[in-house]
């Protein structure tokens, strides 16, 4: 669901370079409905750079009124995790053929000839190998070893 949302971000062009790309890490770790739950420290590693350098980038980001920041705090003074929410507008609408899980990113299945096919039509197709071979020649023998037994065999 980070497509959509990075899309938004794109076209805010106050956002320059590392800014931009924290954001785009935000975004990445963003839940269906634009939030998310990350510490300081997660983020400086995924964004190869300082935990204060985060803590500016996140907010510049409030004052630019592209997230909206909320703490969860427990026992009085201890903060449990930071939650983020994008007050972007982006397209919210599901990708058209069914949801990402159902979409295929590969093209369409062809049935295999040897999955599918009877005993006899890959009979007539090992024959019409074995014709563009010279009979008694190495090869031919090589190949009509490897033929499975033609209705010769005993089972």
């Amino acid at each position: 669901m980070s497509s959509p949302i990075i899309a938004a971000l794109r076209q805010q062009r106050q956002l320059k370079e590392s800014l931009l790309h924290t954001a785009q890490e935000l975004a990445h770790r963003a839940s269906i409905y634009g939030v998310v739950r990350v510490s300081y420290s997660y983020l400086a590693e995924k964004c190869h750079c300082s935990r204060r350098t985060v803590i500016r980038h996140i907010q510049r980001l409030i004052d630019a009124g592209i997230i909206r920041k909320s703490v969860l705090w427990i026992r009085g003074n201890y903060c449990e995790v930071n939650v983020y929410k994008f007050c972007l507008a982006w397209d919210k609408r599901p990708a058209t053929g069914g949801s990402d899980k159902t979409t295929s990113k590969f093209p369409p299945r062809t049935e295999e000839r040897e999955k599918y096919g009877t005993l006899a039509e890959k009979k007539r197709l090992d024959a019409r190998g074995l014709s563009f071979l010279t009979p008694g020649s190495a090869l031919y023998q090589l190949v009509a070893e490897q033929q499975p037994c033609r209705g010769t065999c005993i089972q």
